[in-house]
């Protein structure tokens, strides 16, 4: 859905929001963004080179890898293939339920988290003040405790109309709020009628709600202590006539790696707020998050956090005038429309192309340099957005 709100509410917010300084700041080498749709909402005006690239990163010398052997190949999609995971799913039925976004904490205060483990699709990025937030995207597993649950930022206007989902959240900075309400979030064609035109849930939690989307525990000190229930969720979805089958088809999933690449055993992402490390563990198969140099492990069960591929995303990101917090803290505008370059990391290689999101809302393709589509391997998968000249480390 295309939205439509006054342009005197447009030039108002555009003059309030200027670049500020911050933890991130807006990149000075940027790759080319083909702006081809328009954006749920432009806050920031900014005009991109026609050529770059993302700052170069040191890298092992290339070492092109054998063809692993290939067991089986995937079936034909008959409608119970989760377009986000390339696997099918036991019950197809759960197919037809939208899929859920949740904003997820990633302080030291509140590590480790619930229920990550569980999650199709995980976004990491840059929310404010250096510190980087999750959202993540749920329609294989329905956790009761996800968290803990934090508030939305820009991003989280397009990422539900990228996937085609639901969003839970704890609402928003004062300085966001106005702008989700001006997006594709609120349906404008629903006036006044919340429960019927808003595809966020968002409160404050009553404590140790078992029938609530989300509720507040006493094991933790606010704002902590605020966990979405998945389930209840997919209820509320229901009730508000937004629990529908997403139209994302947008990856191409096969258990052969693509040709070309180059071997990477190790991914290095040097987050201001601490560095993140992906290690490939060959015999399963996956890789293994850490950070701060510790192991990233699940608070229910211990285990350390998996991902079958890693994307890592390049975009441009614009420090708005939105004041995030009381320390001063800007919000950040990730623009995550038109194009950019991406790496694509899965069976211990890494193959570089862009992604590109030109035209329908829900679109996220992932290409190569020839600009054929890169087959991720079928599985969970985190999506590292950076700005576009941050150095990742491979090796």
């Amino acid at each position: 859905m295309t939205p439509h709100f006054p342009a005197k509410f447009v030039s108002l917010l555009a003059m309030a929001l200027i670049a500020a300084g911050c933890g991130v700041q807006a990149s000075s080498e940027t790759a080319a963004v083909t702006q081809a749709f328009q954006p749920a909402v432009t806050i920031y005006a900014t005009n991109l080179p026609a050529e770059a690239s993302p700052a170069a990163s040191p890298t092992a010398p290339a070492t092109a890898l054998p063809q692993a052997a290939v067991t089986e190949t995937p079936q034909p999609d008959d409608g119970s293939i989760n377009p986000f995971t390339g696997l099918r799913m036991g019950d197809p039925a759960v197919l037809d339920r939208v899929p859920m976004l949740v904003k997820v904490a990633n302080t030291p205060d509140v590590r480790p988290q619930h229920g990550l483990d569980q999650a199709d699709v995980v976004v990491e990025h840059y929310s404010e003040g250096g510190i980087t937030r999750y959202t993540a995207l749920y329609l294989t597993h329905a956790p009761d405790r996800v968290g803990s649950v934090r508030s939305c930022r820009l991003i989280d206007i397009e990422l539900p109309r990228m996937f085609g989902a639901g969003l839970v959240c704890s609402g928003t900075s004062p300085g966001v709020k106005p702008t989700l309400r001006a997006s594709w979030l609120f349906d404008e064609n629903r006036p006044g009628d919340v429960n019927a035109s808003v595809v966020m849930i968002s409160d404050l939690g009553p404590f140790e709600c078992p029938t609530c989307p989300m509720f507040r525990t006493s094991d933790r000190v606010p704002p902590h202590n605020l966990f979405a229930n998945l389930p209840n969720a997919w209820r509320e979805m229901t009730e508000r006539d937004k629990n529908q089958r997403t139209p994302f088809d947008s990856w191409q999933f096969n258990l052969a790696p693509p040709n070309g690449g180059s071997a990477a055993s190790q991914i290095e992402i040097p987050f201001t707020s601490g560095p993140v490390s992906w290690r490939y563990a060959a015999p399963e198969g996956v890789w293994e998050r850490s950070i701060d140099g510790a192991p990233y492990v699940d608070a229910k069960t211990g285990k350390p956090l998996t991902a079958t591929n890693i994307l890592v995303v390049y975009a441009h990101h614009a420090v708005t005038g939105i004041q995030e917090d009381v320390t001063g803290a800007r919000s950040i505008q990730i623009q995550i429309w038109g194009d950019g370059p991406l790496k694509v990391f899965r069976d211990g290689r890494m193959v570089e192309g862009k992604w590109r999101r030109p035209e329908e809302p829900n679109v996220f393709e992932l290409v190569d340099a020839d600009g054929a589509e890169i087959a991720l391997k079928p599985g969970t998968t985190w999506i590292e957005v950076v700005p576009l000249d941050f150095e990742v480390f491979t090796r």
